[in-house]
């Protein structure tokens, strides 16, 4: 083979194996993302409020986030109660903390997952709102799951607004909605944005 000819196809092998790795590498990256965010609840037939602050902690793994909601969520829980009245009714120490829902980057359960979670024990009699999402979290979510008797509720716009799709409690995909939730409310099963 000529030098010319072994060095164009060396260059594209090399190129390729830069872009296979690199894509390879984003996937992994990505897939070992797991964030959690805390909300309040708000009981049945009360406004979901629109001024719930964001308090969001990331970890490397899915146990690692898990444990952090089973133990309390210390240090986000705190950083609630401290900016909503709602919250503030209950002892965030004596609070405790239950995942009400999953979404994920990518269909199916997969890419990087947020974890939401909320005192008390789910959706019964209460809803969680999240009137904006995180960045990196804002028009991409595209599965979801509800947890502890929870629905969620997807919409087009912050602050509850647009489009709607509710998850009943699973959604594989979001179909029209993937890639374009910009808030979300947990309700009860049974009931629809």
């Amino acid at each position: 083979m000529s030098k010319p000819i072994l060095a164009a196809v060396s260059a594209v092998i090399i190129t390729l194996s830069m872009f296979g790795s690199t894509a390879a590498s984003a996937a992994e990256s990505d897939e070992r993302s797991v964030c959690t965010v805390g909300g309040v609840p708000v009981p049945i037939g009360q406004p979901a409020p629109v001024d719930i602050p964001t308090v969001i902690s990331c970890f490397t793994s899915m146990d690692e986030a898990e444990q952090f909601i089973e133990d309390g969520a210390p240090g986000d829980i705190e950083q609630l109660a401290a900016a909503s009245a709602i919250a503030r009714s209950a002892s965030a120490a004596t609070a405790s903390t239950v995942t009400i829902g999953k979404v994920w980057t990518g269909t199916s359960r997969t890419g990087a997952v947020l974890i939401h979670w909320g005192t008390g024990s789910g959706c019964y009699g209460v809803t969680y709102g999240f009137p904006s999402l995180a960045s990196g979290w804002n028009n991409n979510i595209r599965s979801a799951e509800g947890y502890s008797n929870c629905w969620a509720s997807h919409y087009d716009a912050t602050s509850y607004g647009g489009d709607v799709l509710t998850c009943a409690a699973y959604c594989a995909t979001l179909g029209f909605m993937a890639a374009r939730s910009s808030s979300i409310v947990y309700r009860p099963v049974g009931t629809f944005g």
